[in-house]
């Protein structure tokens, strides 16, 4: 029987994003090949263990039988956590504003699907994050891509105006960005543009907390916007806590009850085990998250003057996230064909700029949330096979 599916699934693919780990994973089984994996967006090794007190918090609450339903935007003690956090950040917030979801992903569907209609315009940035795009178009909704400008990835003002229309609905921001680890500057200035122009604002900011100089800031601290934007974190790159899948959403009142209401009607709820790992992450001891942080930059720092040795790599050092995005345009490769260069020629995972947009052709991704053994080995690997390409690409001199 042929399946008729909903139109709005028309465009979905496989994420491409995955593509580099499930070939990574296709080459260590069949061929038993060590892979250095670059391609994951997660933390691995001893630097990044869970803090014990967030595991004995689940652990608690399963063994005295918290495993019912428990309807609603999440427990008043972690929305009343999370309201002083945002509070923190310069965006005064109340327990009523604030809807725990399952993880960033959820939120950003949720918000999507609450908000868009069909022909609405969504400005999105390139590079940007897959799964956004995704849901914008199964809303019927057109992403209008606002390209940032290489090698910082910041907005072009100008051009950003230039891609608004009337049917303009919403401005999609994330910092530090994914994937090439820089902080949108100029929101002051953004901020102008949304309100000259009536825009809301969806504010990714999934590592608010792994920024390496100075602080995180949020476009939702400046006044005018606390009203008109929707900010969007997650427990999982703070805390370690990817596979718990717990994330939050601050949004207007408004907003939020609608938000609230979609939630009860998908999930129902976020488990509560979950939410109470998330709990004692929030309201408990930070040194643990202050000690990854600083893991994070030395590795950072470590992995960027590694890259920056190579030939025909240049790399900026990313100002938060855990992804690096180098410069590979000087190998005479496009993205995709040094990513797959790397994979079997020299089984190094890292992801094609390409897969989070047209903007990031001359570029690739690449995680240093690893074993620092797996950074000097991956860092070794990728030296030979520029080398080796190089060395074969340049012209032969004829004996005199």
């Amino acid at each position: 029987m042929a399946v008729r599916f909903a139109r709005g699934t028309e465009h979905f693919v496989p994420p491409k994003q995955w593509e580099s780990m499930r070939r990574a994973k296709e080459l260590e089984k069949k061929l038993g090949q060590r892979i250095v994996h670059f391609e994951k967006g997660d933390f691995a090794g001893e630097d990044f263990t869970l803090p014990e007190h967030i595991s004995e918090a689940a652990i608690k609450v399963l063994r005295q039988g918290g495993v019912r339903y428990d309807p609603g935007p999440g427990i008043p003690p972690l929305r009343e956590a999370i309201a002083r956090e945002m509070t923190s950040r310069g965006r005064p917030t109340e327990m009523d504003e604030v809807v725990v979801t399952g993880g960033a992903k959820h939120a950003l569907f949720m918000s999507l699907l609450t908000l868009l209609d069909p022909g609405d315009e969504v400005i999105f940035p390139n590079p940007g994050y897959p799964p956004d795009e995704v849901w914008i178009r199964f809303c019927g909704a057109k992403p209008v891509y606002a390209p940032l400008n290489p090698p910082a990835f910041q907005y072009d003002l100008d051009r950003l105006e230039e891609v608004i229309t009337p049917r303009t609905k919403l401005l999609i921001l994330n910092t530090p960005q994914r994937p090439n680890g820089c902080v949108v500057k100029d929101l002051e200035k953004i901020a102008e543009i949304c309100l000259k122009h009536d825009l809301l604002v969806i504010s990714d900011e999934i590592f608010s907390h792994i920024v390496y100089e100075g602080r995180h800031r949020t476009i939702s601290e400046i006044p005018e916007m606390r009203d008109r934007t929707i900010v969007i974190d997650t427990f999982s790159k703070t805390y370690t806590m990817t596979g718990f899948r717990i994330g939050w959403i601050v949004a207007p009142r408004p907003i939020a009850e609608k938000l609230s209401i979609f939630l009860q009607d998908s999930i129902t709820n976020v488990a509560l085990f979950i939410q109470e790992a998330a709990l004692a992450a929030l309201t408990g001891p930070q040194e643990a998250f202050e000690k990854m942080r600083q893991s994070l930059k030395r590795k950072r720092d470590r992995f960027v003057a590694g890259l920056n040795k190579i030939p025909g790599i240049q790399c900026l050092p990313p100002e938060g996230t855990f992804y690096a995005f180098p410069n590979i345009s000087g190998t005479g490769m496009t993205s995709q064909q040094f990513t797959d260069y790397l994979m079997n020629s020299y089984g190094v995972a890292v992801v094609s700029g390409t897969a989070f947009g047209s903007q990031g052709e001359g570029f690739v991704r690449m995680t240093f949330a690893v074993p620092d053994e797996e950074i000097e080995e991956g860092l070794k690997r990728i030296r030979q096979a520029v080398e080796n390409l190089l060395e074969c690409k340049a012209p032969k001199v004829k004996e005199a």
